[in-house]
């Protein structure tokens, strides 16, 4: 599978901050960002799909 790299803007502190908890679990920015995206993409999935059900059943 192809990476692509990307720039983010976080606020002040937000990154340092996230590394101090991540680290002591061993939890990278990267993997992290990704795992929560993919999580997002199916939440919005569903949300999608549950619209549409309900549409059909009116």
């Amino acid at each position: 599978m192809a990476r692509k790299s990307l720039n983010i803007t976080l606020e002040p502190g937000v990154y340092e901050e996230f590394c101090d908890y991540a680290g002591k679990k061993g939890i990278r920015a990267s993997p992290w960002v990704n795992a929560k995206m993919k999580e997002f993409i199916e939440e919005e999935k569903e949300a999608e799909a549950e619209k549409e059900a309900n549409k059909k059943r009116k």
